[in-house]
């Protein structure tokens, strides 16, 4: 289909192109961070991980999107207080019409890759929440059982091998590892079993409380 697009016809099919797009992922789908973020981390130890390393830079994403909405409104409004100037001359008043027009051209984009940024941050969130949480003791325990798994992986199947592991293999396996990770965590926490009292030697009585 040819349609002779021209920059007049820009506005529109940017529009069109915004409106289409603006709820498809331009970074990981859904489906991407649960295999390929969380479930390819050969201990769940590692995924937690993982997951806080991608949250904090949504995070991060969204705080700066928030940032520069807040500035480019008040660089709008500055700029609409400047055109009622009656000292304005023509030239500077075009000038910051244009300059106007940038900034709004700009907010479908920047609206679409906030969207991205929440939907991502939401997707971690709920991995988040499912996972056991780890002091740094517990982490560091985990990381030779990680690196070997890892390791001994990655000499038989690497790549897209590796890959297709992960989809196959360790996301439908994770909610077990899960299970198995927090309640080896909740065992670690249980206090040690009281010692059992010392039998009396033979010959003499048992002990009796002092009163």
């Amino acid at each position: 289909m040819n349609t002779n697009l021209t920059t007049t016809d820009i506005p529109d099919v940017l529009k069109e192109l915004e409106e289409a797009f603006f709820d498809i992922p331009f970074e990981n789908s859904a489906f991407q961070n649960r295999a390929f973020v969380v479930a390819a981390q050969q201990t769940p130890a590692r995924a937690f991980r993982a997951v806080g390393l991608r949250m904090f830079s949504k995070i991060q994403a969204v705080k700066e999107h928030l940032y520069n909405k807040e500035l480019a409104e008040i660089n709008l409004e500055e700029k609409r207080e400047k055109l009622q100037s009656p000292d304005i001359d023509k030239f500077e008043k075009r000038r910051i019409e244009l300059e106007i027009r940038k900034i709004q051209d700009g907010e479908g984009y920047a609206n679409k890759l906030f969207n991205d940024a929440l939907r991502d941050l939401d997707c971690m969130y709920a991995e988040f929440k499912r996972l056991p949480k780890y002091t740094r003791e517990q982490f560091e325990a985990e990381e030779e059982k990680h690196f070997e798994q890892r390791l001994t992986r990655q000499l038989s199947a690497g790549g897209a091998q590796e890959s297709l592991l992960n989809m196959r293999q360790d996301l439908p396996q994770l909610g077990e590892r899960i299970e198995a990770a927090i309640a080896e965590i909740k065992q670690q926490a249980l206090p040690a079993p009281a010692a059992d009292p010392q039998p009396a030697p033979k010959g003499l009585p048992p002990a009796f409380p002092v009163h």
